[in-house]
């Protein structure tokens, strides 16, 4: 009788990245959380800095996570130090080229981030371990990041992500302005469509209903 061959070994599945984790959109900060986050930031120095710089950009920018961490100190400061209060910078994922406008608050943190590490123009803007680091921070890195930034404000990380600072002053700009194209080019976005989806302003609703709702 031949011998029984030993059964294999079963692999362990994998565990989801996102297990246990509350996903999806996530909220948008309000006026007061940015000033309250920025607060405690300022508090602090060495990488502080770097984080200040960081979150203020991101909300300045509306810039996917990619295309913030990807760039360089030559991308926001001229030749003679100053810090540019508009910037160009081509989208990783092929959109259209989006001008962002620096604020005044992230052009002093930014400064005083540049001129504290010692940063090149050739070197990336924000260092993932360490400020002496030649690689830019990780998307992994900067999500964790966020949520610290969140929990040291005292709030709660699940409501809010890196996609929190993306979607901030364009849902303020369009709550002042009313005008969803005007969104569209700051975000980069290829058409009215996306950004509506990104900024979860999709509604369920009838469109025969909201019709005869609003009759003249």
């Amino acid at each position: 009788m031949a011998p029984k061959t030993p059964k294999k070994a079963r692999r362990k599945k994998g565990v989801a990245w996102n297990k246990g984790l509350k996903i999806g959109k996530k909220d948008a900060l309000t006026p007061d959380q940015v000033k309250r986050i920025r607060s405690v930031l300022a508090k602090r120095n060495g990488l502080g800095l770097r984080d200040l710089a960081l979150f203020s950009t991101g909300i300045d920018t509306m810039l996917r996570g990619q295309d913030l961490l990807e760039l360089l100190v030559r991308d926001v400061q001229d030749r003679n130090g100053s810090i540019r209060s508009t910037i160009k910078v081509s989208q990783k994922r092929g959109g259209p080229t989006v001008q962002c406008a620096l604020s005044k608050v992230s052009g002093k943190a930014l400064e005083r981030w540049i001129a504290n590490s010692g940063k090149r123009p050739g070197d990336y803007l924000f260092p993932g371990r360490g400020r002496t680091s030649k690689r830019p921070m990780t998307p992994r890195q900067f999500n964790r990041l966020v949520k610290l930034w969140i929990v040291d404000a005292g709030f709660d990380p699940g409501d809010y992500g890196v996609d929190s600072l993306r979607r901030t002053k364009a849902l303020h700009i369009l709550k002042g302005t009313g005008d969803l194209q005007l969104v569209r080019k700051l975000l980069g976005h290829a058409n009215v469509e996306g950004v509506s989806r990104f900024l979860g302003l999709e509604t369920n609703s009838d469109p025969l209903e909201v019709c005869r709702a609003f009759d003249i």
